[in-house]
């Protein structure tokens, strides 16, 4: 491992840990926002590196290493432990100063009150989060390690909630320091006052929705419109891609120069090359080559002098004022200007999500004919390049490599006696010189000593046809007896199967790889490729929709998951359904989120979905829980769920606000390498804070609809 890999792998474990911090730091406030209470808050504090250790020392059993991916997901999992742990607590809270039970028994009544829910809300979440370990492929490949962290975290975070949580709020609730009392009386009128004036909103919205059809139909009609507008208007808005692009601070050149020039002339233009990328920014690293390392078998890579490859590495995003993509424009222009260059293409690492893809558009054409592909070829590459979205477009070849054939008389050659092989090797002497003599050198080989044609006369092809060549007749001149005709040829040939092929790459920068493959057929509509022709669309594009379709049978499989948990546990189909219920709602602000922050519906936006799905119907869970035990006691079901709007309110909003901040690290990418998972945060985010409050809406509406007090 080089040092600038040590240095960025150290920068961007660093900063990954900042984020941690940053994100306890907003979810602490937020709590605190919500109580009032700096014990409460304190004993947050020290559930939180309980949970982590924890969590650490699971990953360190199950032999999960740590990484960008684990590291995201011990950040994601600070919002799922603070949702066990603020419930449990709040509730022991709630008995302690409210129902003013003795702290023994406030502890254990508040623990088992809320002990199923806090259960039931954990398995929903684990149980979503788990066909992502077996849905295969490349999404299984990405997201396992990240799953599997989050799962103990899940797992550490439970039991932690339902036995240290109690255990430090018999001594930290208990504490009657007299400025700390004072302190949170100030603080809860404040924040009492808004706790109290949201939970009046919902009771009232639900009580008139419940009360007059005409308001009920209201709520559905406004609901329905935004789940049709963001399913139906966001979404396609929002567009898709693979994976988000990610600011590596690596790019990749490839410099295609006219075939027949020399190696000096390639090396003129790397020189060239260097300086131009050497003065766009701080550099680490900077490597170029021409063509392929003689003697080497590779796979795919194959080249020679006419292409220049260069891989150059800036310093991080956090130490230069532009973006790689903002760099990559400056190169792209100024690179052109070389003498001698053909076509540039200037990319970032990671610029597509896999390896092994070559590029964003990979459009593959093949034919039996050289000459027709590479009309077919020009067809295409001129589309591309009239595609929105695409910044750069390549071909694998191009028949600009001159050849010169030469049609040997044989009657003539014969008439003067000489063989195709006798006239090659004579021109060869013409051409490539001849050995004349060697030079002794004492320990060592002997120099050879070869002699040339002046570089200007073997160069012209005039020259050459006056070359005299000798014959039992005499010498005669090149032209009486060979004809010389120029040819363009393919620089590299390149099959599969018994076809040639030719590849027309496109690369982009940050937009949507769906919106690209929909301006390319735009721009592709009406052309026709030759006879004989056929063309195939690869890349990014087709890795999506075989992962989306992993993702989308996960996210299915995860909803009927968590129904048939629910059923088993709440023993009821209708009570499971309607918590089911409030998973759609999330839709609508995942996607309206994914649009203000510019991201793209991807495999860590799909991920988000899932881990969403789990996490929202804790917020159902509590207040349907609740609602059910009001109604064992006597309530009827309008009274037994206003009380628990009145009661869960505050904890289900402080439990969405708290974990949204938690993610709001994750979401704003802000460290090194975390750009690729931040869209994972922002529908969490959105997801959450929108589906929570239509959950405060809907749910209670469906469950006064549906639930009689003697199915309870």
């Amino acid at each position: 491992m080089t040092d600038t890999q040590k240095d960025t792998i150290v920068q961007s474990t660093n900063n990954m840990f900042e984020s941690l911090r940053d994100a306890i730091i907003m979810s602490t406030l937020v709590v605190f926002f919500f109580l009032a209470s700096f014990r409460q808050v304190l004993v947050v504090l020290v559930t939180i590196p309980l949970v982590y250790a924890t969590t650490i020392a699971l990953m360190w059993i199950m032999d999960i290493e740590f990484n960008v991916v684990t590291l995201t997901a011990i950040i994601l999992a600070l919002g799922l432990l603070l949702d066990d742990a603020v419930v449990v607590m709040e509730n022991i809270e709630r008995h302690y100063r409210e129902l003013h039970d003795e702290i023994h028994k406030a502890v254990y009544n508040g623990t088992k009150e809320i002990m199923f829910a806090d259960l039931s809300g954990t398995i929903t979440t684990m149980i979503a989060l788990s066909p992502m370990l077996f849905v295969g492929g490349y999404p299984q490949t990405i997201f396992q390690p990240l799953v599997a962290t989050l799962l103990l975290a899940l797992a550490a975070s439970y039991v932690i909630s339902i036995t240290a949580v109690p255990l430090l709020s018999l001594k930290i609730l208990t504490i009657k320091s007299p400025f700390v009392l004072k302190s949170e009386a100030f603080f809860e009128k404040i924040t009492g006052g808004f706790s109290s004036a949201i939970a009046d909103f919902f009771v009232r919205a639900v009580s008139l929705g419940a009360k007059k059809k005409s308001i009920a139909l209201l709520y559905v009609a406004v609901l329905f419109l935004l789940f049709f507008t963001s399913v139906k208007g966001v979404m396609p808005t929002v567009g898709q891609e693979l994976m988000p692009p990610m600011d590596t601070g690596g790019v990749r050149i490839s410099i295609t120069v006219d075939p027949n020039l020399p190696i000096e002339a390639s090396k003129k233009v790397v020189e060239e090359a260097n300086k131009i990328i050497t003065k766009q920014g701080e550099l680490l690293y900077l490597s170029s080559a021409i063509g392929s390392e003689a003697g080497v078998m590779s796979i795919g890579s194959g080249s020679s002098i006419d292409h220049i490859s260069i891989s150059a590495t800036y310093v991080d995003r956090y130490k230069r004022k532009e973006s790689i993509w903002q760099i990559e424009r400056k190169l792209r222009e100024a690179l052109n200007k070389i003498k001698n260059v053909n076509s540039v293409d200037v990319v970032d690492y990671g610029a597509t999500a896999i390896a092994s893809l070559r590029a964003n558009i990979d459009v593959t054409l093949y034919s039996d004919d050289v000459t027709k592909l590479q009309k077919a070829g020009d067809i295409v590459a001129d589309a591309m390049q009239h595609t929105g979205g695409v910044v750069s477009v390549s071909r694998t070849w191009l028949a600009s490599k001159r050849v010169y054939e030469f049609s040997i008389d044989e009657k003539k050659a014969a008439y003067y006696g000489l063989s195709n092989e006798e006239i090659a090797k004579q021109l060869q002497l013409f051409v490539r010189g001849a050995k004349a003599a060697s030079f002794y050198l004492q320990n060592s080989a002997d120099f050879g000593i070869r002699v040339w044609v002046d570089k200007k006369k073997r160069e012209s092809i005039e020259e050459i046809k006056d070359y005299l060549v000798t014959t039992k007749r005499g010498k005669i001149p090149l032209r009486d007896m060979v004809k010389i005709t120029m040819v363009q040829e393919p620089s590299l040939i390149t099959r599969e199967g018994l076809q040639y092929t030719l590849n027309v790459y496109g690369f982009r920068e940050k937009a949507a790889i769906s919106h690209i493959m929909a301006n390319f057929d735009k721009a592709f509509a009406g052309k026709v490729l030759p006879d004989g022709v056929t063309m195939e669309q690869t890349g990014d594009i087709k890795q999506f929709k075989n992962s989306a379709g992993r993702m989308v049978g996960a996210i299915g499989f995860a909803v009927i998951l968590i129904l048939f948990t629910l059923i088993a546990m709440f023993n009821s189909v209708k009570i499971s359904m309607m918590i089911v219920f409030s998973i759609p709602l999330t839709i609508i602000g995942a996607s309206w989120m994914m649009l203000l922050m510019h991201y793209h519906t991807s495999m860590p936006a799909m991920m988000g979905f899932i881990l969403l799905s789990g996490i929202i119907v804790n917020n159902a869970i509590l207040l349907i829980h609740f609602a059910l035990e009001n109604m064992k006691e006597g309530y009827s079901t309008f009274e037994a769920m206003v009380e628990s709007i009145k009661i869960r309110t505050r904890p289900v909003l402080m439990t969405a606000f708290a974990t949204s901040a938690g993610m709001l690290p994750v979401a704003l990418g802000s460290a090194i390498g975390l750009e690729r998972l931040a869209p994972l945060g922002t529908v969490a985010i959105g997801g959450l804070i929108v589906g929570t409050f239509l959950t405060l809406l809907f749910i209670p509406l469906v469950f006064i609809w549906s639930v009689k007090p003697k199915e309870v």
